[in-house]
């Protein structure tokens, strides 16, 4: 209540748990994907490798999608 006098807005209440401890509601996370839809893809890299693998891609007119794909591809390839 404190907050509430004090003007502050905390959200809402947390998701009630199950019996077991578990949330009720469902991450999006366990349900199947469409079939050839695009999904993220995400990690850290340092600002100098991020600069380099842009300017690799772009000299050879490739996106840098492209150059992840056939560079992983190379590397199951030759099985490094």
């Amino acid at each position: 209540m404190m907050a509430k006098t004090l003007g502050l807005d905390i959200g809402s209440a947390p998701e009630p748990k199950t019996s077991q401890g578990a949330s009720k509601k469902v991450s999006s996370n366990t349900q199947k994907r469409e079939a050839g839809k695009p999904v993220d893809l995400n990690f850290k890299v340092s600002p100098e490798f991020k600069r380099e693998f842009k300017t690799w891609a772009v000299s050879h007119d490739l996106s840098q999608k492209e150059t992840l794909e056939k560079a992983f591809s190379l590397l199951k390839k030759h099985g490094v």
